[in-house]
């Protein structure tokens, strides 16, 4: 039985191309947008290394001073009582701020206030956004560096190939070692393996290469570094400074979500005991405390409270995928009622012959699943080669987006829902339709 159904929705759908045509499209696109964005959000804010354990993280990316100064503003109201002027003086108090800065933290800020916070289990300091040019072989090389101690490497989980991070007693000496990408060591050596041990020149200075880690796959900027050298390596300057910003930034990880508020607490309780040395400048402190999600929706919203942005990002990634899944729906709704109205005489041929009215609303039904299925094959090509495409052209950089197919089995499930919904209403109220009144629609 199934089988003469599927026969017949086959045929069916070839002769009338035009609205299988229309259907098809838009149920593919609908699933080749939705991996795509899964794919990217997969890549973005799944737990992949060396950011698997970012959800137990909390950043201090930098740091704000602010002059805040509180404005009394008066404001005279007047009445007139029995022909004797009255006035009443109300006061306003206004918090103004004549100054601000935010900029990245200074390393010995994070390191005399900053250190051994309540609810973190280790903490690193590292500075990013730093950058080389050298020659090899008339060939310009840029390579991006992040300058970090010795827990960087147990916060970050990366992947080494070969070799291992630099230690803690390596980076308090001052040892001239570093640790590559395995791009950067492609671009420099010309291989990915063997260059433990060998010498990489920069700015000058000759830095034994002693590990080798897989390039991360993301451009988040706390990890995302061609090279990797102690933070006892930077200018002099940054370890120096008397001032609170600089180029560093910290990160510290707990043990769970609780641990999480406690760090956050820790971190705003100390910055109100810490003696500002130019309070005519700055009065207040705020070291900006947050998650990774909190992080990411900040960058992408630039809104100055991160839980506000993190909800703004939700909502805005949640209307998207409702638009696609939507736009299509309504699309098959009308496609499916015009098909339907279409085969009026069809229906009435079928029912004259004896035909049930529940087996004529599961054809259409089937139909619909059939269509629905060849469409999510189509969409599942689609993404499979838009992905390769985009990840062989580097048009992201180092992201590398991947096929999740659980996300693929849900969308097809959903847009299978919504075209059977679609189908069933129009189908239902055809196979009820009389057989005189089916062969006098067509006719019409």
């Amino acid at each position: 039985m199934l089988q003469n159904y599927f026969k017949l929705a086959i045929k069916v759908l070839a002769r009338r191309k035009f609205f299988t045509f229309i259907s098809l499209f838009g149920i593919s696109f609908t699933l080749m947008i939705l991996m795509l964005i899964a794919a990217f959000l997969e890549n973005e804010l799944g737990n992949n290394a060396p950011l698997s354990k970012k959800d137990q993280m909390i950043f201090i990316p930098r740091l704000i001073m602010t002059l805040e100064v509180i404005d009394t503003v008066p404001t005279v109201d007047s009445t007139l009582l029995d022909g004797i002027m009255r006035y009443d003086t109300t006061y306003e108090y206004v918090d103004r701020r004549p100054s601000f800065s935010s900029s990245s933290v200074s390393f010995p800020f994070l390191d005399k206030h900053m250190r051994s916070l309540d609810g973190a289990q280790r903490e690193s300091f590292y500075s990013t956004g730093n950058t080389f040019d050298l020659f090899i072989n008339s060939n310009k090389l840029s390579f991006s560096a992040i300058y970090a101690d010795a827990n960087y490497w147990s916060i970050y989980d990366f992947n080494f190939r070969e070799g291992r991070p630099f230690q803690a007693q390596q980076v308090e000496n001052q040892e001239q070692v570093i640790v590559l990408t395995e791009k950067a060591a492609r671009s420099y050596f010309g291989k990915t393996t063997g260059v433990v041990g060998e010498i990489l020149k920069l700015d000058n200075k000759s830095y034994e290469v002693v590990g080798v880690v897989k390039t991360p796959e993301t451009n988040r900027s706390t990890v995302g570094a061609d090279v990797f050298l102690p933070y006892t390596h930077v200018n002099p300057r940054s370890l120096n400074t008397e001032e609170f910003q600089g180029g560093f930034q910290g990160v510290y990880l707990s043990s769970n979500k609780a641990g999480l508020k406690r760090i956050k607490a820790e971190i705003a309780r100390r910055a109100g005991q810490i003696t500002l040395p130019d309070p005519e400048n700055y009065n207040t402190l705020n070291p900006v405390a947050m998650t990774f999600m909190e992080r990411y929706a900040q960058g992408v919203l630039y809104k100055e409270d991160p839980s506000k942005s993190v909800r703004m990002v939700f909502g805005l990634v949640t209307g998207l995928l409702l638009l696609f899944v939507l736009l299509p729906t309504l699309n098959l709704v009308n496609v499916n009622i015009s098909r339907i109205i279409e085969r009026s005489s069809e229906i009435g041929v079928r029912k004259a012959f004896g035909a049930h009215s529940g087996n004529i609303l599961f054809q259409f039904v089937f139909e619909n699943i059939v269509l629905t299925f060849l469409g999510g094959i189509i969409g599942f090509v689609l993404a499979l080669v838009l992905i390769n495409i985009i990840n062989d052209s580097n048009v992201l950089g180092e992201v590398n987006l991947g096929f999740n197919f659980i996300v693929f089995i849900y969308s097809l499930l959903i847009c299978l829902f919504f075209g059977i919904v679609s189908g069933l209403i129009p189908a239902y109220r055809m196979s009820k339709i009389h057989i005189a009144d089916a062969l006098k629609q067509n006719q019409a």
